[in-house]
């Protein structure tokens, strides 16, 4: 009975068919179980699945150092205490210095004897509790949600997107019944003034007259042009020749609060999201909104945000913190009136595909499951393995104790001979 790594490959038919999850994981390292020289079993490990959940373990700064056992699967009928044999050697062939994080299956009637015999730390249960099927009842892992949230954003574009739904009703009288105009004729306004509200960019609004008509267009602050109606016109606008102006109402028209709707809601829903949020220290963001907090308590922003119990996490210093989002973190500056200082990076955000309308649209539906177990271990030296004891952010607990269900792994392996 030997312990060796294996490719990806010879990772794929065990994990697709005989695992009871039925999908491929991340794989940084893979070994095999070679009885006799016949593959009898493999063990994964891969990036953790999130960088929250790498952080959550023992922080920030230990963070890269985390890898997760993520599959462990072996043939029927083996030897007594083969599976402790199997994941204490391979994780002997891991690199030094790894804090390993595995989860037993509570739903598979999983206590995680395994990583009890092999001296895991046991921290407790996941926050998990739901997970998505689809319509056939099959399990819809919430990283494919993710691949096609990336597929849906390469596609997007705001600018290509406001141009999409321009459409008469949003002319003005006097373009409505021009005839002979081209479909872009009358719509730079509104287009412009779209663009400005929805755009990340610091952008300052322009006007000109040009072919007998005014002509409004923006400037941002590497002082590039964006018209996205100039198409409408025969010869080139004189840009350098447009005096810089304002919008006529303070906030976006009403013509524009359509095409704001429309641009958001069209063909998918598209939310913003905070760039790098991951890397904006949370503690920092915390103590700072605390500084200014004064009479504001967290009931009364509920109110004042129409929420249920959310503004008391922008304040907390542990693992239950979470950011404001980008509309809340502007409206919170108002309310307490803090200062700039970290507006860069709170207010820094990108247009993407809303999730929650992925789901509807995949015809997804969350139903309830049971926590997992969560293991712990760490593999180096003793000051490693002091430091990780000292910054783990979960409690060591007893292990738990249940009755342990194996799921079937009926399924035969095509065999997989060593070669010598």
């Amino acid at each position: 009975m030997k312990v060796e790594r294996i490719s990806y490959d010879d990772c794929k038919e065990w994990l697709l068919y005989k695992h009871y999850a039925k999908r491929l994981c991340s794989i940084s390292f893979a070994f095999g179980l070679y009885i006799d020289n016949v593959l009898k079993g493999v063990c994964t490990f891969g990036m953790p699945p999130s960088s929250t959940l790498a952080t959550s373990i023992c922080g920030e700064d230990l963070k890269k150092y985390v890898l997760e056992l993520n599959r462990l699967v072996v043939n029927e009928g083996l030897p007594k205490n083969t599976l402790s044999f199997f994941v204490s050697n391979s994780i002997n062939k891991l690199p030094n210095n790894k804090i390993i994080v595995s989860f037993a299956d509570a739903n598979m009637h999983h206590s995680g004897y395994i990583y009890q015999a092999t001296n895991f730390f046991y921290t407790g249960v996941s926050s998990n509790t739901t997970k998505l099927i689809d319509k056939f009842g099959n399990e819809f892992h919430f990283r494919n949600v993710g691949h096609q949230q990336k597929k849906l954003k390469a596609e997007f574009n705001l600018k290509t997107r406001i141009v999409k739904n321009l459409s008469d009703d949003l002319l003005k009288n006097e373009y409505r019944n021009l005839k002979g105009r081209n479909k872009y004729t009358g719509h730079c306004y509104v287009a412009s003034e779209t663009y400005y509200y929805l755009s990340n960019e610091k952008l300052s609004v322009y006007h000109i007259k040009h072919e007998g008509s005014t002509h409004w267009f923006l400037r941002n602050d590497k002082n590039e042009i964006i018209d996205l109606t100039a198409a409408q016109f025969k010869t080139s606008v004189p840009y350098h020749e447009a005096k810089r102006g304002f919008f006529l109402t303070k906030t976006p028209s009403k013509r524009s609060q359509i095409l704001i709707q429309r641009t958001l809601n069209n063909d998918f829903k598209i939310v913003k999201s905070r760039i790098n949020e991951d890397k904006i220290d949370r503690l920092e963001i915390a103590e700072y909104l605390r500084r200014y907090k004064a009479q504001w308590t967290a009931k009364k922003l509920d109110l004042e945000f129409g929420y249920k119990d959310k503004a008391a996490h922008w304040f907390r210093t542990d693992n239950y913190f979470s950011f404001p989002n980008i509309d809340d973190w502007i409206k919170l500056k108002d309310l307490l009136n803090f200062d700039d200082t970290h507006d860069k990076v709170m207010r820094n955000f990108e247009w993407v595909p809303c999730v929650n309308d992925i789901v509807k649209k995949l015809e997804l539906k969350k139903i309830n499951i049971l926590s997992k177990h969560r293991y712990v271990y760490f593999k180096g030296s003793k000051s490693f393995k002091r430091l990780c004891r000292k910054n783990l952010k979960y409690q060591i607990k007893e292990y738990p104790k249940n009755k342990n269900i194996r799921y079937n792994t009926n399924y035969v392996v095509t065999p997989q001979l060593r070669l010598l």
